[in-house]
């Protein structure tokens, strides 16, 4: 297995050599042809590796014979795939004249890229600076597109955990956390919120009513749980709550009706609003999702059931 340590320091080492008696420098052994080079400079990039040699050249030359010394180096490798391998790290190069006319001091933080080639690796990027004021120890580029690049994967994973309208967590986040939710130690009961008749309400007032609805449902929803339970959107007009804190299905049933009650205030001042079913069970960490689902189903169809009854009667 490729020694990406070894194989970067001697990479290194060979940059700063002199060019051999035909003229040529040994770093170019190193640098696949289509290699994309990034420096310090506001235009400093090269995008073959003939117009670095160019350039590096041209510094060899300025640069006269100075015997650079490696202070520290160091670097880590994170393979990409079989073929490919990113390294980043830092060199800390010294060298000083002895009139001490002439010193060098510089701490630079460096990254590239290698590709596997049929005559071995080949280094296809590199990306070498003086580290940005703020950058810490083990970063490879500046904090802030660190910062950047993490606040974007932040974003992307919050996307792909929420539902799209209300923010609450989707339903396949839900499945996957479920058995970390369910805490063996304390007494969970599930409840399956329907929105009755919400085709209707889409039908009636149009599809940005129905969204309306939704959303401040889901608020309502929030903030008459404790931080600890858990809101979901399954989909559709359905939610599900993860409730813990209850230990007879009598206090079950008080928060069933509770839920009701909150949602009918949220909606007194509405133009278009419903009512909801609710069905509930006991959750168990040996039960799984589905089986508890289904019972909370059962539960949900009695609750319509009930309330459809209720409403003949009353007419």
């Amino acid at each position: 297995m490729t020694d990406f340590y070894q194989l970067t320091q001697r990479m290194w080492e060979t940059y700063f050599e002199d060019v051999d008696k035909d003229g040529r420098h040994p770093i170019q052994n190193w640098i696949d042809p289509t290699c994309t080079i990034i420096g310090t400079g506001k235009h400093e990039i090269y995008q073959t590796a003939q117009d670095f040699q160019a350039a590096m050249y041209q510094e060899i030359a300025e640069r006269n014979h100075i015997p650079f010394q490696f202070r520290d180096f160091w670097c880590e490798p994170v393979m990409l795939s079989e073929d490919l391998c990113l390294v980043y790290g830092e060199i800390y190069i010294y060298w000083e004249d002895k009139e001490q006319d002439v010193t060098i001091d510089m701490d630079s933080r460096f990254s590239m890229v290698y590709r596997r080639r049929e005559d071995g690796w080949k280094i296809i990027h590199i990306h070498h600076s003086l580290p940005n004021a703020e950058q810490a120890d083990g970063e490879y580029y500046p904090k802030t597109l660190l910062s950047q690049f993490s606040e974007k994967m932040e974003h992307l994973q919050t996307l792909a955990e929420r539902d799209g309208l209300t923010g609450l967590i989707n339903y396949r986040t839900f499945q996957d956390q479920y058995p970390y939710y369910v805490d063996a130690n304390s007494s969970y009961w599930l409840f399956l919120i329907d929105v009755d008749k919400f085709k209707q309400i889409n039908d009636t007032f149009g599809h940005i009513s129905g969204n309306h609805v939704l959303k401040k449902m889901a608020t309502t929803l929030k903030n008459i749980v404790r931080a600890s339970d858990v809101v979901c959107r399954m989909g559709g007009d359905e939610f599900i709550l993860l409730c813990g804190g209850f230990e007879t299905e009598a206090q079950a049933n008080t928060f069933a009706q509770r839920i009701k009650s909150a949602l009918t205030d949220a909606g007194k001042d509405e133009q278009a609003w419903t009512s909801v079913s609710v069905g509930k069970t006991r959750a168990f960490t040996s039960d799984k999702l589905e089986t508890v689902l289904e019972a909370a189903d059962i539960d949900l169809y009695q609750d319509k059931k009930h309330s459809r009854q209720h409403h003949s009667e009353s007419m």
